[in-house]
């Protein structure tokens, strides 16, 4: 198959009033907003989550700092206070760095045997997050993230994902080499190894353009070319190769695929994750595919609790400005 098998800190780096945009917060009267929405009749969860939406996950440390300035006392703290359930759950998810998050959720999902999530994690992430995971899960937990791997069942999906932890593309370069990308399509027409191709130490630019130059020389459909190649691997493992590959050419396909067979707890997780990514990309996407609003799918198809609230984030986070990021 090729490729060697082998809580903590919240927020600094995860919009009707698009506050992040351009134009800067008023820091203050976000503050007070929060402050409003917390000390009213009632917590008035829709306007919390509202004011963090807004803003980018950098812009939210900014805001708790601001906060206990201006208040004397810690946000995070009033919230663990005052927030039950969807809220609590929704609200946590925001205040994370999108590293810690990922963490948190692995650990999580190990916890509830959940190992689906785990692979959608780490094969979605970028390499240097991945990186950063490796470390921070270590810290947390006192054992590495490998160490948890291991406990995936199928042993051909865990050769998959360990080897992918295993790459270092630190040194990759960001512009892809055309002449390189055919030369490595007809290697993989020959070989068929599409794992070692995945693991190869090349930035995804690279990786697209090998897998356009396939496509261009061979006029084969990747995925076929996967279910012939690796046969012998479970078809678990096969279609986690294809979600790879997905990932590679058209990541908001890949989570507009994922949403539409979600629950509301990972939905939130794909949204956040990618809030400041390609969101916008993600609706445009689910839409396309199913003919149907990724806002209908939430509000037809999530506990209330939760959709209320994700809809807002879907509303604020999947707006051009907020999520759209050259691709």
């Amino acid at each position: 198959m090729g490729c060697a098998a082998s809580k903590g800190d919240k927020s600094e780096s995860h919009g009707r009033n698009e506050v992040s945009s351009s134009e800067p917060p008023n820091w203050d009267k976000e503050a007070d907003r929060l402050r409003d929405a917390i000390q009213g009749l009632g917590t008035d969860e829709i306007s919390i989550v509202r004011v963090l939406a807004r803003l980018t996950n950098r812009q939210r440390r900014k805001l708790l700092r601001v906060y206990k300035e201006r208040f004397n006392e810690d946000l995070e703290t009033v919230l663990q206070t005052e927030l039950r359930g969807a809220a609590k759950t929704v609200v946590d998810a925001l205040l994370y760095t999108p590293e810690m998050y990922n963490v948190t959720s692995l650990k999580e999902a190990f916890e509830s045997e959940d190992y689906d999530t785990v692979v959608s994690i780490i094969i979605s992430s970028r390499n240097d997050s991945l990186m950063d995971m490796k470390e921070k899960y270590f810290a947390e937990f006192n054992k590495t993230l490998e160490d948890d791997l291991s406990k995936i069942p199928d042993k051909d999906v865990r050769h998959i994902v360990m080897s992918l932890l295993s790459v270092d593309r630190s040194t990759a370069e960001k512009r892809a080499n055309k002449e390189a990308a055919r030369i490595r399509a007809t290697l993989l027409f020959n070989d068929g190894d599409i794992l070692s191709l995945l693991c190869e130490k090349v930035g995804r630019n690279q990786l697209r353009e090998t897998l356009a130059a396939f496509l261009e020389l061979h006029r084969i459909n990747i995925g076929q070319f996967i279910e012939e190649k690796c046969s012998t691997l479970s078809k678990q493992a096969q279609n986690t190769l294809k979600d790879c590959v997905l990932l590679i050419e058209n990541p908001p396909q890949y989570f507009a695929k994922e949403m539409a067979k979600a629950d509301e707890l990972k939905i939130l997780r794909m949204m956040v994750s990618r809030s400041e990514i390609d969101l916008y990309y993600i609706k445009k996407e689910f839409l396309s595919i199913y003919s149907r609003q990724l806002h209908d799918r939430i509000d037809k198809q999530c506990r209330f609790d939760y959709a209320r609230l994700l809809i807002v984030i879907l509303e604020l986070r999947g707006q051009y400005t907020a999520s759209a990021k050259k691709r």
